[in-house]
């Protein structure tokens, strides 16, 4: 195996170590949130806070791998997850809690960003290599979602969450067992004004990253409401339904990473948007579950190539960090977006006219994608 790909392979698995306690938060504050003195609002915050900080973080922590090194920043964010998580179960209060998602944020940029150009050094196979690496790093919330309830049920939410703060600590092993990158170097300095440019795919990202991972993912709870009312079964499938999720992620990941050697990856891309939207349109016409399902299952591809995407449409600068910094923020600030606006939104709007209007939206620039994709190319 090659150390491009050893490398790739090693820092997904930290991420899917790090991030146990962020991915439960999800199923787990819009159910007990309020028991843990959070309103609403608040919720939506905590739950979007981790998103905003990355749109900020995101160039900052690419120009700090440039310095330091892929090894390094991946060790000192996968310590960092531990505590954030351990002061999720502490009772801290909400200053505290807030200053933990913050901090995530910035872990997150950094295990997100190394991992990424561990794999983009995969120069023969990047199609497997970005299959691969979606796929493990899936592998931590896919465990968490599953064992979590079970763990609240057993335990409590404060024990429950110290379970998992122990479990997150398999990530900072595997980041010491890292290759060296030292020997990796990058087309110069990461620039924000770039990185926050517009583009078809950028934006193309943002609104399906409002759509699915933000605001479908903190709404389930009230999608799912009424076929499961009391409060503890409703955790449980929420989480469920998260689970699959990731599963989907996990398995797509790697099945797109092997066709990719086949099939060019644009076309695995906008045949998976094309199912995005009919996922959103059955939630628009009632068929909830099974539009969750489809959005959720064919995400897992757009999310997997959305950075190779990016990387294929440099022109001049071939900075992999550059590409890789432009779509993960746009896709960070559309998901910070959707989980902080959603519950309200869902409550303003309801939620035929929410998914009816992101429904016109995702069409409108997916269509502006192909058209500048074609005239690119």
């Amino acid at each position: 195996m090659s150390l491009p790909f050893r490398g790739a392979l090693l820092s997904s698995g930290v991420i899917a170590f790090a991030g146990l306690g962020d991915a439960f938060l999800y199923p787990l504050l819009p159910i007990y949130g309020k028991d843990m003195g959070f309103s609403v609002f608040v919720i939506g915050l905590l739950l979007s806070v981790n998103r905003f900080v990355r749109i900020i973080a995101n160039t900052h922590v690419a120009n700090l791998v440039n310095k330091l090194g892929m090894k390094k920043v991946l060790i000192a964010c996968a310590a960092l997850a531990v505590a954030t998580t351990l002061l999720y179960g502490l009772q801290v209060g909400l200053a505290l809690f807030f200053l933990a998602r913050v901090a995530w944020g910035i872990c997150y940029s950094g295990l997100k960003i190394a991992t990424l150009n561990y794999a983009a050094q995969a120069k023969k196979e990047p199609g497997l290599a970005f299959g691969l690496t979606q796929s493990i790093k899936s592998l931590g919330p896919l465990l968490v979602l599953f064992l979590g309830p079970i763990l609240v049920q057993a335990l409590g939410v404060e024990k429950g969450i110290f379970v998992i703060a122990l479990l997150s600590m398999g990530g900072v092993a595997l980041a010491f067992a890292l290759p060296n990158d030292t020997h990796v170097s990058f087309a110069g300095r990461v620039k924000a004004k770039t990185t926050f440019y517009p583009n078809a795919n950028n934006l193309l990202v943002f609104i399906l990253s409002i759509t699915i991972d933000g605001i479908l993912v903190v709404t389930l709870s009230r999608l799912l409401a009424t076929t499961y009312p009391d409060a503890k079964q409703l955790l449980v499938f929420v989480a469920f339904y998260l689970l699959l999720k990731k599963l989907f992620t996990t398995v797509l990941s790697m099945i797109g990473g092997v066709i990719s050697l086949r099939v060019p990856v644009i076309k695995l891309y906008n045949i998976a948007i094309g199912h995005c939207l009919v996922g959103v349109l059955l939630i628009v016409l009632g068929f909830a579950l099974p539009g969750i399902l489809i959005a959720f299952f064919f995400n897992a591809v757009v999310v997997t190539f959305s950075p190779l995407i990016a990387i294929s449409q440099q022109n001049k600068d071939k900075n992999s960090l550059q590409a890789i910094s432009g779509v993960s923020t746009w896709w960070d600030l559309g998901a910070a977006i959707g989980a902080f606006l959603g519950i309200y939104l869902m409550e303003s709007l309801g939620a035929q006219r929410l998914f009816l209007t992101l429904f016109i939206l995702i069409l409108v620039l997916f269509v502006n994608f192909i058209k500048q994709y074609a005239n690119a190319n």
